[in-house]
């Protein structure tokens, strides 16, 4: 078993202090940072964001350019190796699926979360990446306008769990009448919260007191949902003792 932190959304300077709680799980005094921006096909703005958040803190940072520099695979390797925290970012999560499946990239990142080499992150749509399925605003086309939410499969399934980021609003509403459609559970994560995992162990953390997150699932075609019991961390990214 591995180190998962799934953060549900928000802003890079807001969620801070959910950066800091991961790199914190690395162990690390200087831990190495892979950006996977494969959903945002490489960003420059979005990279460049990245940068300047994560310079912030004391860690060597790179990039894994799939869609831009079409590396080896024994270059993926060498980065997927190198890192003591593997970082997927958000956009448009259907089409990194595509993308990586001509890199083996699911089967890399499963290896390293089953060997616990790397914290592996996620934020807005690229936390799904660790679920069955998730419900994210990614478009069946190679668009960049026009964005639907869509059921986005075949995701690596490391928590057998349907997965709603940015819970809020409209996005709430579809994803808990929807959820019927998947047969298994669901978790609604809100901007500025996070599902950790730390092998066995399992934990939700926010970093501003109002952040929820939520446990839906059906039962005899009726929705069952609950509100999670969260932790908090403060701004160097240390867990509020209660």
């Amino acid at each position: 078993m591995g180190r998962i932190v799934a953060i549900g959304g928000g802003k890079l300077e807001d969620i801070a202090p959910l950066h800091k709680y991961s790199l914190r799980l690395t162990g690390k005094e200087n831990p190495t940072v892979l950006f996977v921006p494969t959903a945002s096909r490489d960003d420059d703005k979005y990279i460049a964001d990245f940068y300047n958040a994560f310079d912030k803190f004391n860690c060597e940072i790179k990039s894994l350019l799939l869609v831009k520099e079409n590396p080896q695979e024994d270059d993926v390797d060498r980065l997927l190796t190198w890192a003591d925290l593997i970082y997927v970012g958000g956009g448009n999560i259907h089409y990194a699926m595509k993308v990586w499946e001509r890199y083996n990239l699911k089967a890399k990142l499963k290896s390293v979360f089953s060997s616990d080499e790397a914290v592996l992150v996620g934020q807005g749509s690229g936390c799904l990446t660790w679920f069955a399925c998730g419900y994210s605003n990614s478009t069946y086309t190679d668009g960049l306008t026009d964005w639907q939410y869509i059921w986005v499969d075949n995701l690596l399934d490391l928590h057998h769990v349907a997965v709603c980021p940015h819970y809020t609003g409209d996005d709430l509403f579809n994803f808990d009448r929807r959820l019927i459609e998947k047969e298994i559970p669901g978790f609604g994560l809100s901007d500025n919260t996070a599902f950790v995992q730390v092998n066995e162990h399992t934990v939700y953390i926010g970093c501003k007191d109002d952040a929820k997150d939520y446990y839906l699932v059906y039962l005899n075609g009726e929705l069952m949902k609950r509100e999670i019991k969260m932790k908090y961390v403060d701004d160097s990214g240390q867990l509020i003792e209660e």
